[in-house]
């Protein structure tokens, strides 16, 4: 782990923050698709548990199979679509959590450590654009 920490500190930060920047120019405000939260509110959360059966889930991973994208991408397009829906904007961003175990970093597989992060995915919706080009 301890060179994993070493490569992350030699990591262009402002060639990051730059790119990071210009992902997410034109981003005023964040997407938020519940209200506040208030200390006072003492009520648990609804849960919902949904299963998907293997037919629906092989018919979803050859449709994104077919438009050349991961099953992944694919939820992550609909949950940005229903994110737009739910808020009415067409420029959403929300957070995806993601392996952080650079392939270039010698050994990494072996590490023992938690490599996450939460980055922001942007979605920006168009009228014209079909989903599989969105």
């Amino acid at each position: 782990f301890g060179d994993y920490l070493s490569w992350l500190a030699g990591v262009d930060r402002e060639a990051a923050e730059a790119a990071w920047r210009d992902a997410l120019a034109g981003v005023e405000e964040p997407t938020l698709v519940a209200p506040a939260f208030t200390p006072a509110d003492t009520r648990v959360p609804a849960r919902l548990r949904a299963e998907l059966d293997a037919g629906l889930v092989a018919e979803l991973t050859g449709l994104a199979r077919s438009w050349g994208v991961t099953l992944n991408t694919l939820v992550q397009v609909v949950w940005g679509v229903l994110v737009g829906g739910l808020t009415g904007r067409e420029d959403v961003v929300f957070g995806s959590v993601v392996s952080g175990r650079p392939a270039e970093l010698a050994g990494v597989e072996s590490m023992v450590g938690l490599f996450i992060n939460t980055l922001p995915v942007r979605i920006r919706l168009e009228a014209a654009e079909t989903l599989a080009g969105l």
